[in-house]
């Protein structure tokens, strides 16, 4: 990639910037996932192999879980469902089990392990990054959260299957600690709605902000960054991990949560904007709610786009 690059980036480990000027649009690297799976919920609607959702799918005949289109989406997902498939079927016989699939963070899981067991961690010279270098910060993790790790691995252990290579604990761990914080949904084929979750490594490496200069297009299963405004050589490349709706109390709790991080920008540290964000104000006439939630969608629409325009005007004011 010859418009990024690697960089030690202060306060937040590795990140990505500009080797060059970018303008608001232009696409600074798309990318397929590692690894992705459906989500639970969704299962039995959405295509397993191009994540399409459709009214009818023909269900595999041996696990009875995975679901595609038709013959050519069941072909083309082979690949990635064959060792999946006795897998699943076997778990669903045992004891408390029985007739059930594991989760997708467990599914996921075992798909990257056997990706990695085949191909090792990096898949091409367009990655940046290999999964052993990702954080997983498990040591970080409330006691809750690690209940639920454990009961996800011993879980892991019963799905995955003895015929493959077998992996240490810490190894697993890792893995399931790399999806908690990293994991990115996946969209159908009109890249609105989120139908599963997968791992896009160098996505990994573009650090937070919550006044972003980035963001990311969910396009058929891959995504693309695209930059928001005029990025100048050297600058360092922002996605924000959050609503950049919500207020800056919000934010911080949901990065301190989910990102296990302390954000100190400019707008966490001068609380910008979290006066029209609380409500109260009004916006091209119309009054704002307390929160989103009693907020009507287009309403919401309507705010989001005035941000995203005064994103874009901080970066390339108009003349």
């Amino acid at each position: 990639m010859d418009n990024i690059e690697v960089f030690d980036s202060p306060g937040k480990g590795r990140g990505l910037r500009a080797t060059k000027e970018l303008l608001s649009g232009d696409v600074l690297f798309s990318e397929p996932p590692f690894a992705a799976v459906v989500f639970d919920s969704l299962a039995d609607k959405i295509c397993h192999s191009c994540f399409r959702r459709q009214d009818k799918l023909q269900r595999c005949g041996q696990c009875k879980f995975a679901q595609y289109c038709d013959k050519t989406c069941q072909s083309a997902g082979w690949k990635e469902h064959k060792l999946e498939c006795g897998a699943i079927k076997a778990f669903g016989a045992i004891g408390d089990n029985f007739g059930k699939a594991p989760n997708e963070n467990i599914r996921l899981a075992a798909r990257i392990m056997w990706r990695l067991d085949k191909e090792g961690g990096v898949m091409s010279d367009m990655q940046m990054t290999s999964l052993d270098d990702l954080e997983n910060h498990i040591s970080d993790m409330p006691e809750d959260d690690l209940k639920e790790l454990k009961v996800d691995i011993h879980n892991f252990l019963d799905y995955w299957p003895r015929n493959s290579k077998q992996h240490r604990v810490d190894d697993i761990s890792h893995i399931f600690g790399v999806i908690n914080c990293n994991g990115f949904t996946v969209s159908d084929q009109r890249g609105l709605n989120a139908v599963g979750v997968g791992l896009f490594p160098n996505l990994c490496l573009v650090n937070h902000d919550c006044w972003p200069n980035c963001t990311v297009i969910l396009n058929h299963g891959k995504i693309e960054l695209r930059a928001l405004g005029k990025i100048e050589p050297g600058e360092e490349v922002t996605v924000s991990y959050v609503d950049f709706l919500n207020v800056t109390e919000d934010r911080q709790r949901q990065l301190k949560m989910h990102y296990f991080f302390d954000c100190t920008c400019e707008h966490c540290k001068g609380h910008i904007k979290d006066d029209l964000k609380m409500g109260g104000k009004v916006v091209d006439g119309v009054k704002v709610g307390a929160c989103e939630c009693e907020i009507h969608p287009c309403i919401v629409k309507q705010i989001k786009i005035y941000f995203i325009f005064e994103i874009l005007e901080s970066s390339h004011p108009l003349p």
